[in-house]
């Protein structure tokens, strides 16, 4: 007599699949496909209402967003009912959540023994060059001495050289399916380099005048209350209040207040985006100090995304200074206030006897290095007013480390260095027309991941080229007699 036979357990490997096999769903890509399509609807009718920035963060770049109703109307109304919805963080990682799973779960090793370690041991090689490659200095060289964009494809090319050992290594180890894992692999650097973009790059501008020379750059989106204590004879001692805590204090009523400030900051009121105009006839002031005496903070809609006549919230705001409970003066204080084009006017406030600069301007980031622009120009084409060039002669100097040369910005062709990336985006109008021009304007921008589309456009180009050249191979081996 036989005994029955009793059911075998699952295997660990079954266990595994059943969990993510829902991860791995064709439906879930369509889904999600889908749910990002409704997202850049939704957000682009959304930038009607707000700005293209507050849309980015507050649609694409957060785990869920609230979509008001009334954003399919023309007009807002002051209630409405808002619908929860998947942000672009969460729809970004299912995406690559769903990719990696259906790898591992459709595109199995083909590779056996010595073929599979020599598999893996390429394709380990083959990212380890890939990353080393693009983390040098030789990928900004390449753009930069090709002349900006121009030097796309020569980086691609060069970089070919690189991937080499990764594209034998999938042959080796994935064989027909090899041109498909690189593409797929394409798919997830572009998905997680917009995570790493959305976490860590940063874009600000740096004005600079001709002669002058510049160790920072401002983030035009965001301002910083400034009180400045120029007593010391090697560098002004500046404490900085950011605009978060600049909100949070006129919503709360709370006092401002830190050890290494001198006096308490009551901030009365703040505006996101202003106007300044003269005081009418009779009309009170706002301020019993400074600037404020004279002129008055108008209140404005913040910017959307379809605004044509300006393109930023230029806040403002009503404060009073407070030493031992006492108040000594409120200011109005704005970035409007400027002595000239991106130039601050600083309000001279006595605190103890000594004299103290209030402002509040475009938040500053310092930086390690000066840049002089020895020449800035403007060409047209003849008889005409359409630009044909802008350039900075920029001498860029930092003793700490031994630099000292000069570089030249243009159109089409940004400077990389230090990690950031330096366009010619603008510049400084002259006063009265004939006369030249005052400055420049550049953009910076950091961005650690720059490189990772580059890298992932090139995996998904040689994927393409070895799937569909394998395939043609083939279709023509068939068809030889």
């Amino acid at each position: 007599m036989t005994s029955p036979t009793r059911p075998t357990p699952d295997r660990p490997q079954s266990a595994i699949r059943r969990i993510i096999a829902p991860l791995a769903s064709l439906k879930l890509t369509v889904l999600l496909i889908a749910l990002s399509i409704i997202l850049v609807f939704t957000g682009t009718l959304a930038q009607r209402h707000q700005g293209i920035w507050d849309v980015l963060h507050t649609y694409f770049r957060a785990p869920i967003v609230f979509i008001p109703l009334d954003i399919f109307l023309s007009e807002r109304s002051e209630r409405s009912f808002a619908v929860p919805f998947p942000g672009g963080y969460t729809i970004g990682l299912l995406m690559l959540l769903n990719l990696i799973a259906a790898h591992a779960l459709r595109f199995r090793v083909k590779a056996r023994g010595r073929r599979l370690l020599t598999g893996a041991t390429l394709v380990a090689v083959g990212v380890l060059s890939i990353f080393w490659f693009h983390s040098g200095p030789l990928p900004a060289r390449i753009l930069s001495d090709a002349g900006g964009y121009a030097g796309v494809l020569p980086l691609m090319l060069v970089g070919a050289l690189f991937y080499a050992p990764l594209v034998a290594g999938c042959a080796l180890t994935f064989a027909r399916r090899a041109g498909i894992v690189l593409i797929h692999a394409s798919l997830m650097l572009l998905l997680a380099g917009e995570g790493v973009t959305a976490a860590t790059a940063l874009e600000t501008q740096m004005p600079i005048y001709v002669g002058a020379t510049s160790n920072w750059s401002q983030d035009i989106r965001e301002v910083e209350l400034v009180l400045i204590d120029p007593s010391s004879p090697e560098s002004d001692l500046t404490i900085a209040i950011s605009q978060s805590a600049l909100q949070r204090a006129a919503s709360s009523g709370e006092l401002i207040a830190n050890p290494a400030m001198p006096v308490a900051i009551l901030v009365d009121r703040y505006f996101p985006n202003s106007d300044i105009r003269p005081l009418s006839p009779g009309e009170q002031p706002s301020a019993t100090a400074g600037f404020g005496v004279n002129v008055a903070a108008v209140g404005l809609p913040r910017v959307t995304g379809v605004d044509r006549n300006r393109s930023i919230n230029v806040p403002a705001a009503i404060v009073t200074l407070l030493r031992e409970g006492l108040p000594i003066g409120t200011y109005l204080v704005s970035p409007h206030l400027q002595l000239a084009s991106f130039i601050p006017a600083e309000q001279e406030v006595r605190i103890a006897d000594r004299p103290y600069r209030l402002a509040m301007r475009f938040r500053r980031f310092h930086k390690p290095y000066s840049m002089r622009l020895d020449a800035f120009h403007h060409d047209l084409y003849p008889a005409t007013n359409i630009p044909k060039n802008f350039s900075s002669d920029i001498h860029i100097s930092d003793p700490a480390r031994s630099i000292d040369h000069e570089v030249k910005i243009k159109m089409n062709n940004p400077l990389r260095f230090e990690g950031e990336t330096f366009f010619q985006s603008g510049y400084i109008p002259a006063n009265h027309p004939g006369e030249p021009d005052l400055g420049t304007v550049l953009s910076v921008v950091k961005n650690p991941g720059w490189t990772i589309p580059y890298i992932a456009c090139a995996a998904g180009l040689i994927g393409l080229v070895y799937q569909f050249g394998a395939s043609l191979i083939r279709f023509l081996r068939r068809s030889t007699p």
